[in-house]
């Protein structure tokens, strides 16, 4: 072979990577916003499907998911575009489970119906793919895959949050009380704590604008913003820090 020429060159194909799906930080807080959020799915589906062992028809299915994330406040989207349709398309990926029965006949059950819900979510979030969803939820028992929903849950509630511009990062100090009767009287009603800090020293939360200038600083995780009975003993608690005499109410916005 002369200098000038050289062997062909060979094309190679490299084997694909599979992306492991990113895993959230399972802080404390997070994993408290997430049994809330697991409560929430369970309150729903005792008043949606009474009976948990009802057999469910593929368009029940489909109804029930758009009521579903109606009910929790997710993108009408997402909801209102979840048709019988769907729930077919998803049977034939193998995303949901195999129904009991064959064509008309199938009948499915809550689990189906939590695979559903668990898809679209990541679906429409894009922190998983289909695929990725089916592998997490395929053959789970109901715990796991409720477990699996409310993960998906928490994190479209807080996109939703961050695509309002309603999460600004601050830095604030608890309302400490200064004397042992302030301290007795909001002990009383205690709340939650707080989404931890990160390793600056701030969290994530929502900054409600009140009357006069007021603002209402509340973590993203706490479960005021999807409760409300939660957000009803926060305003209590607000209401009493007020007006108990002594209790340093400053705090320091972080600018930087």
């Amino acid at each position: 072979m002369s200098g000038d020429q050289r062997p062909p060159i060979r094309a190679t194909r490299r084997a694909g990577i599979r992306r492991e799906p990113a895993a959230p930080a399972r802080t404390a807080a997070r994993a408290d916003a997430v049994r809330d959020i697991e409560r929430e799915l369970e309150a729903w589906r005792a008043r949606a499907v009474p009976d948990p062992s009802t057999p469910l028809e593929a368009d029940d299915v489909a109804r029930l998911v758009g009521d579903c994330l109606t009910t929790l406040g997710l993108d009408e989207a997402a909801s209102s575009s979840f048709t019988i349709n769907t729930v077919h398309f998803y049977r034939r990926k193998e995303i949901l489970d195999a129904p009991e029965g064959r064509t008309s006949a199938a009948r499915y059950t809550v689990r189906h119906l939590w695979q559903a819900v668990g898809a679209r979510l990541a679906g429409q979030l894009g922190l998983l793919t289909l695929a990725e969803a089916r592998d997490a939820m395929s053959g789970r028992g109901e715990r796991v895959l409720l477990a699996f929903v409310a993960e998906r849950v928490l994190d479209a509630r807080l996109r939703q949050a961050a695509r309002r511009g309603a999460s600004p990062v601050v830095m604030a100090r608890p309302l400490a009380p200064a004397t042992a009767s302030a301290a007795s009287l909001t002990s009383a009603r205690a709340l939650p704590a707080p989404a931890a800090p990160d390793k600056g020293g701030r969290t994530h939360a929502t900054v409600i604008t009140l009357p006069g200038d007021a603002w209402c600083v509340v973590p993203l995780t706490h479960p005021a913003h999807r409760s409300e009975a939660a957000a009803r003993a926060l305003g209590r608690a607000l209401i009493d820090a007020l007006t108990v005499p002594g209790f340093d109410l400053t705090v320091s916005r972080d600018d930087a």
